[in-house]
C-alpha cells in the first residue's frame, strides 16, 4: 500500500495549531455525518435542520510528535505527524495546477495599502511628535536602521543602503550628509516627492516591498471547476471534517509564483471580527469587506533550489506580548532578511503541504471565534530558483445563520448555471438533427 507523510507544526503551548485536520477529532468536535440525500436549495429547512448541532471541529494536538494514521483515498494511508504535515497532493497535480495558473495568467501580487496616496499619508507629519515616533531609541536623531524598519512598517518598504542614501541624496534629506536624520532635517521633508519618489522605487525594485510575487485564481469547486481541482477540494474536506457546503463557499484557490528574491513578510491571512463589516466570501459583499478564513491549506507545488521556506515567527511562544510584537525589536517579521529567526520553519517539498488555523472557535456558538495572533506566517526570500505554492482559504463568518443562507443562494446558483447549460446541449442537439 502507498504511503505518504504528512507533516504540521502544532501550538502545543497556545491555544491555535498549524494543523492538517484529520477525520476523528477530540473535545467538542465532531465528524459531520454524511447527508443521503444533499440539501436542494429550494428547501432551506433542510440546510437548518442538518447544521442546526453543527460545530465547527479543530483538532487537538495532544503533543509533539504525535502520530494519527488516516486513509484519504482508497488504497492510500497517509500519516500526520504533530509538527508537520503534508496532504495528499501528488506530483502530476502540482503539475496541472501550476499549468492552470499559467493558462490563467499570472498578475503582480498587491497588498491591500499601496499607492503614493497611501504612502503620502504613511509618512505623516513634520512634526517633533511624528519625529519622535520615528526616533526608535530616544536618541535625538534617526539612524539608517530605523529609517529602515520605519519605511518598512509604514510603508510596505525596505531598501538596501545604497537605496537608502540614494533617497537621502536625492531629496536632500541629510543635508549634513552624518547619514542620520536630525529634527531640524526631519521637518523639511517633502512629503510629497518623499511618497512619489519611494512608490516609484517600489515598482521598479519590487524585491524591497514585504510582498515580491505573481499569482492567479483558480476556480475550486462548482459544476465549472477543473476536475482535479475539485477532486483536491473532496480530500480538503474529508481532512477538515467540514461541511462540503463550506468548502464550495470559500474563495478560489490562490497559486503564487516565487522567483529569486521572491518573498512575503510575515502576515495573517484573516481579519479581525467586525459585525459591522461583511466577510467578503459572503455573497453581494462590497469592496468594502474583509477576509473571514477560519483556515489555511497551503500547498508546495515544486522543489526550491534554496530559500523559500514558510516561517511561523512566533509559533510556541509562551513569552509572546502584543505590544512587543508590533516594536518587534529583532525585526524577525522581514522574513526575507529574518527567515531563520522565526519559530517554526517549514521546507518547501514538491506534493506536501501545512495547515492551520486562522480562528479559534468561539466555546458560546460553536462557530468563528477571535483571529489568533500566533498565525503570523509567511514567505521566506527565495535565493535560487523557482517557488510555487497554492492557498486553499476555508471560509466562515461568525455567524451560522448568515453562512447558511450563503450556501443555499450559492447552491442554487449552481442550479442555475446547470440548468442553463444544459438548456444549451440541448438546443445545440436540436439543431444538429
Amino acid at each position: 500500500m502507498d504511503k505518504s507523510s504528512c507533516i504540521v507544526h502544532c501550538l502545543s503551548l497556545s491555544p491555535i495549531f498549524l494543523i492538517l485536520g484529520l477525520l476523528s477529532a477530540t473535545g467538542n468536535s465532531q465528524q459531520l455525518p454524511r447527508a443521503a440525500t444533499p440539501c436542494l436549495p429550494n428547501n432551506p429547512k433542510c440546510y437548518f435542520e442538518r447544521f442546526a448541532n453543527f460545530k465547527i471541529p479543530q483538532v487537538e494536538p495532544l503533543k509533539v510528535g504525535h502520530v494519527r494514521k488516516l486513509r484519504l483515498v482508497d488504497g492510500k494511508e497517509h500519516e500526520m505527524v504533530t509538527t508537520a504535515v503534508y496532504p495528499p497532493i501528488f506530483d502530476e497535480e502540482c503539475d496541472h495546477i501550476i499549468k492552470l495558473a499559467k493558462d490563467e495568467g499570472l498578475e503582480t501580487s498587491r497588498t491591500l495599502m499601496e499607492g503614493i496616496k497611501y504612502d503620502k499619508r504613511a509618512l505623516g507629519k513634520n512634526t517633533k511628535k511624528n519625529f519622535d515616533v520615528w526616533d526608535l531609541n530616544e536618541d535625538g536623531h534617526i539612524d539608517k536602521d530605523e529609517m529602515v524598519r520605519n519605511l518598512e512598517n509604514y510603508l510596505d518598504f525596505t531598501p538596501d543602503e545604497a537605496t537608502l542614501l540614494n533617497m537621502y541624496s536625492t531629496l536632500q534629506l541629510d543635508k549634513d550628509q552624518d547619514e542620520n536624520i536630525s529634527f531640524e532635517e526631519f521637518k523639511e521633508r517633502d512629503i510629497a516627492e518623499m511618497a512619489k519618489l519611494i512608490t516609484t522605487v517600489k515598482k521598479e525594485k519590487p524585491q524591497t516591498k514585504s510582498r515580491h510575487s505573481e499569482q492567479a485564481w483558480i476556480e475550486n469547486v462548482s459544476e465549472r471547476s477543473d476536475s482535479i481541482i475539485a477532486a483536491i477540494a473532496e480530500r480538503v474536506q474529508r481532512l477538515t471534517m467540514l461541511p462540503m457546503e463550506v468548502i464550495k463557499a470559500s474563495e478560489y484557490m490562490q497559486v503564487v509564483s516565487y522567483g529569486p528574491t521572491g518573498h512575503y513578510n510575515c502576515h495573517l491571512d484573516s481579519d479581525n471580527i467586525q459585525p459591522n463589516k461583511p466577510c467578503c466570501h459572503i455573497l453581494d459583499s462590497d469592496n468594502h469587506c474583509r477576509m473571514c478564513r477560519f483556515a489555511t491549506v497551503l500547498y508546495f507545488l515544486d522543489n526550491v533550489e534554496d530559500g523559500g521556506e514558510t516561517a511561523f515567527p512566533v509559533a510556541d511562544n509562551i513569552t509572546f506580548d502584543v505590544n512587543e510584537w508590533m516594536r518587534d525589536s529583532e525585526n524577525v517579521c522581514n522574513l526575507a532578511k529574518n527567515c531563520h529567526k522565526a519559530n517554526v520553519v517549514v521546507k518547501p517539498e514538491k506534493g506536501k503541504a501545512v495547515l492551520w488555523y486562522n480562528h479559534r472557535v468561539d466555546n458560546a456558538t460553536g462557530w468563528l471565534g477571535e483571529l489568533d495572533k500566533y498565525s503570523f506566517h509567511g514567505g521566506c526570500n527565495v535565493r535560487r530558483g523557482t517557488k510555487w505554492i497554492a492557498n486553499h482559504w476555508i471560509s466562515l463568518s461568525e455567524d451560522k445563520e448568515e453562512d447558511i443562507k450563503n450556501w443555499i443562494e450559492l447552491d442554487q446558483y449552481d442550479e442555475d448555471e446547470k440548468q442553463v447549460s444544459e438548456s444549451n446541449e440541448a438546443d445545440i442537439s436540436h439543431q444538429e438533427l
